[in-house]
C-alpha cells in the first residue's frame, strides 16, 4: 500500500458515469485503492448509491430516489443507480476499500451493516453533517470517520465536535492554489490530536504535485490515474489502511 491512498470520487467520474458500478470498476482499473461513493435512501429503506436524491442532473430523469421502491428504481429506464450492497459486492472482489459519504439520514447505519456483515473492514464513513459521523460513533461503529469540511468552516472544531478520526477538507474551489491552505500547522494540530487528513478531489497536476508529497491519508480525484503509484511513497513499515 502507498499514501496518499488514491480515492476516486464517485468512481472515475472523469471518465464514466458517476457512482456506478462501471465507474467504481473503472476507478480500480486506474489505480484507485478507494472508492468514494454516496448513499441515498429508497421509499422502501433500500441504501443506493447516488449523491443526489434527484436523478434530473445524472440522468435526466424527473424523478426522486426517495419516491421510488427499490425495484421501481432499478426498472426506471435510463438509470442506473446501484445498491450500496451491489457496490460493496464489487468492492471486495476488486480489492477496493469505500470512503462512504452519507447523504440521506439513516443510510450511515444501513452501509454499516452491509460492512459489517461481510466483514468487510477497508472502509470509512464520513458526511458533511456533523450530527451524521456523531450518530455513528454514539453507535459504537468501529470504521473510521470523517467530518467533511467545507471552505471557511474550522476543520479542528468540527472534527472536535463529532469526535471524528478524519478531517477531509473540500477546499478545491478556494483559489488556483488550495494546498497553500494545507498548512503546516493545520497538520500539526491534526497529528496532535490523532487524526488523519484526506484532500479534495483534484485533477490539476501542479496542484496534484504538490499535495501528493503532504503527510495526509487519502486524495480524491476524478482522474485517479493522476495518482499513480509511482508518484506516492510508501506505506511505514506496520501501517494500516483505514
Amino acid at each position: 500500500m502507498r499514501f496518499p491512498l488514491a480515492i476516486g470520487h464517485r468512481g472515475a467520474s472523469g471518465h464514466a458515469v458517476e457512482n456506478t458500478l462501471a465507474g467504481f470498476a473503472m476507478a480500480s482499473d486506474l489505480g484507485a485503492d478507494m472508492w468514494e461513493l454516496d448513499t441515498q435512501l429508497t421509499k422502501d429503506g433500500i441504501c443506493v448509491v447516488s449523491h443526489d436524491d434527484h436523478l434530473r442532473r445524472v440522468f435526466g430523469l424527473d424523478r426522486r430516489i426517495s419516491a421510488l421502491t427499490a425495484a421501481e428504481l432499478a426498472a426506471l429506464e435510463g438509470a442506473s443507480v446501484p445498491t450500496f450492497a451491489a457496490v460493496a459486492e464489487l468492492a471486495r472482489r476488486r480489492g477496493a476499500g469505500l470512503y462512504v459519504e452519507i447523504k440521506a439520514a439513516g443510510t450511515g447505519a444501513l452501509a454499516w451493516e452491509e460492512l459489517q456483515r461481510h466483514d468487510q473492514r477497508f472502509a470509512a464513513f464520513g458526511s458533511f453533517d456533523p450530527r451524521q459521523v456523531r450518530e455513528l460513533r454514539d453507535a459504537g461503529c468501529a470504521y473510521p470517520l470523517s467530518v467533511l469540511v467545507p471552505l471557511g468552516a474550522d476543520p479542528h472544531a468540527l472534527a472536535a465536535g463529532c469526535d471524528a478520526d478524519i478531517i477531509h477538507l473540500c477546499w478545491e474551489r478556494a483559489s488556483p492554489r488550495p494546498q497553500d491552505l494545507v498548512t503546516a500547522a493545520l497538520i500539526e494540530a491534526a497529528q496532535r490530536a490523532g487524526r488523519q487528513i484526506v484532500l479534495w478531489h483534484e485533477e490539476r497536476a501542479d496542484v496534484i504535485a504538490d499535495i501528493i508529497a503532504l503527510p495526509v491519508l487519502g486524495i480524491c480525484s476524478d482522474l485517479p490515474e493522476m495518482l499513480a503509484p509511482e508518484m506516492r511513497r510508501p506505506a511505514a513499515r506496520g501501517a494500516a489502511p483505514v
